[in-house]
């Protein structure tokens, strides 16, 4: 089982040491490897931390911890309040959530009959790569499985293998909600899945693990390739990583690093997350303002693309759901809750889905939601009293003051700059091909 055991974090350097640190051919040459590895590790180092936090009790109000191979349902359906660490959380399914050990063998999951409803359970790999089981795969029909990772081990009689490239994955299962009324029957489902692995240890309290602002990072990242299995084609990078002192041939010791190694790995964690930002996410597919990117599952040696949708906060495969976004409006203006906006699906334009699909506005910064006056956080396909125009067209409004007429199509948006999401379950082929595209966001002007 891959452990956590991090030394004290010093502070990073600051602006002026960092420019001074390219005049050091030490610092040069550690700050160049260690941008290469803050990049390429970003997945691993976010999933080990997010482990650590939900298999340890590290506040008061945390939604969910459970020891490894153990299931945690949230307790609501996702709100301002309860939405924890997750990342463009949605508020159309209860979320199930546990961190897998494979290292010690396999782990049982059993689902029941889910009839019609719509659910996964999306296995992340310390890549952050997702595996998926569920209605997509199985039809809803009760079934039996045996995760196996690389550690393999002896799966029981009548459980389909179900293989993961990583011992160590995170799970997040979604169960469709239709409405608050039908709550306690998705989580009545949602319990009826079992998992059995060998047990992990107790939930204790403990400090957040936040290993982006310190040298931790890379001891963190050192652990988790010394863990996942070489990949072909990657030795000389490793080689690389190993010269810096945090690649899977070594073992990171921060005390015997030289100050120009420190240095240059500490303006790595500096620039880092700026790099990410301006360079991460470039969009495959855009139409009408909505950005898409279709390698945001499966990047490949995309490294930048990788981190970014780890950053921005995970993403399930493509044909098990879609996620464009709107950042500006169409005359290209950033959203900004200052202002009110509309959506006009004309009749027949709905997105096309065999799953659902909802739209959910996020704070610009940190993807998270926030509170509005009714309590409403997506409107999507399953919204009562939604109101359609005499034509079958739906016209939904986007605004953070309550509009003048009504509540029925309205999504309250953050009053301040927000990011649109829009989330089409089980998308149908026109929505993956790009010959379906959502209508653009129109800045309502009095």
């Amino acid at each position: 089982m891959l452990t956590i055991a991090l030394a004290a974090a010093a502070a990073l350097p600051d602006l002026a040491q960092c420019q001074a640190a390219a005049s050091d051919p030490q610092a040069a040459l550690a700050q160049s490897i260690g941008l290469q590895g803050y990049i390429y590790g970003y997945p691993l180092v976010d999933m080990l931390k997010q482990r650590f936090n939900e298999t340890h009790r590290t506040s008061p109000g945390q939604p969910v911890a459970a020891p490894v191979n153990q299931i945690a349902i949230y307790p609501h359906l996702l709100t301002p309040a309860t939405q924890g660490q997750l990342r463009a959380p949605n508020s159309d399914t209860l979320y199930l959530n546990s961190w897998v050990d494979l290292s010690r063998g396999p782990v049982l999951i059993d689902t029941p009959d889910m009839g019609t409803r719509y659910y996964t359970l999306a296995f992340m790999d310390l890549y952050a790569r997702p595996w998926h089981l569920g209605t997509r795969t199985n039809g809803g029909k009760a079934r039996r499985y045996a995760l196996v990772g690389p550690s393999g081990g002896t799966v029981p009689d009548g459980y389909e293998v179900f293989r993961l490239p990583t011992d160590t994955a995170w799970m997040l299962g979604r169960v469709l909600v239709t409405g608050p009324q039908d709550e306690p029957a998705a989580r009545k489902l949602a319990e009826a899945i079992v998992m059995r692995g060998a047990p992990g240890e107790p939930v204790t309290d403990a400090a957040p693990l936040s290993p982006f602002g310190s040298l931790a990072y890379f001891q963190l990242l050192n652990q988790a390739l010394r863990s996942v299995p070489a990949k072909p084609g990657e030795e000389a990078l490793m080689a690389q990583f190993d010269r810096a002192g945090f690649g899977p041939g070594v073992v990171f010791d921060e005390a015997k690093l030289s100050a120009g190694q420190k240095l240059g790995l500490g303006c790595t964690l500096r620039i880092g997350p700026d790099v990410l930002k301006a360079n991460g996410f470039r969009p495959t597919q855009s139409g009408n303002g909505w950005l898409l990117s279709r390698a945001m599952d499966n990047p490949g040696n995309d490294f930048l693309l990788r981190a970014e949708a780890v950053r921005g906060g995970y993403v399930n495969a493509r044909e098990e759901s879609i996620y464009p976004a709107a950042i500006q409006d169409s005359a290209g203006q950033w959203l900004n809750g200052a202002n009110s906006y509309r959506i006009r699906f004309a009749k027949g334009q709905l997105p096309p889905v065999d799953g659902f699909w909802s739209l959910t506005a996020y704070t610009a910064q940190g993807v998270q939601l926030t509170e509005n006056a009714i309590r409403r956080y997506t409107i999507g396909d399953r919204t009562k009293g939604l109101k359609f125009a005499k034509d079958g067209s739906l016209t939904l409004t986007l605004s953070a003051a309550r509009p003048r007429e009504g509540t029925a199509n309205w999504l309250p948006v953050p009053a301040a700059g927000f990011t649109l999401v829009a989330r089409l379950y089980l998308p149908r082929p026109s929505a993956l091909d790009g010959s379906y595209l959502l209508p653009p966001v129109e800045r309502i002007t009095e």
